[in-house]
């Protein structure tokens, strides 16, 4: 049998903090099980770090709480600024929503292409 591997530090904050959100609502381990579709155990398991929360059942608990995901996850270590705050993330976002195909086809340009028309686009704005 091998050796018992420790939570994953995030794996470990994430579980506290939903405990602590949990506790401030006064939910027992059922009442957050029941809400999100899984066992009393699973969600000790989640709270203990030896269960990692997919993505899914992160959003399933936020909502169940009505807390953002921000509010569960650490803090990063490194100094960056979300995507969903740069610029052009936004423009890319909106890019593809109005022609998804777009993008494949800016794909196949060479990089000095690329240079080009996001210096002429650049001229325009």
């Amino acid at each position: 049998m091998g050796a018992l591997k420790e939570a994953h530090p995030v794996d470990r904050h994430v579980g506290l903090t939903i405990r602590r959100l949990r506790k401030a609502r006064g939910w027992s381990q059922e009442i957050l099980a029941e809400g999100i579709g899984v066992t009393f155990q699973q969600v000790q398991k989640y709270e203990r770090g030896t269960n990692r929360v997919s993505c899914s059942k992160l959003m399933d608990i936020c909502e169940k709480m009505q807390v953002h995901p921000v509010d569960i996850l650490p803090t990063p270590q490194w100094d960056c600024a979300p995507a969903t705050v740069c610029g052009w993330f936004e423009d890319a976002q909106w890019i593809y929503f109005r022609n998804p195909h777009l993008l494949r086809e800016l794909g196949r340009l060479s990089p000095l292409q690329l240079k080009a028309i996001h210096a002429a686009a650049r001229a325009f704005s």
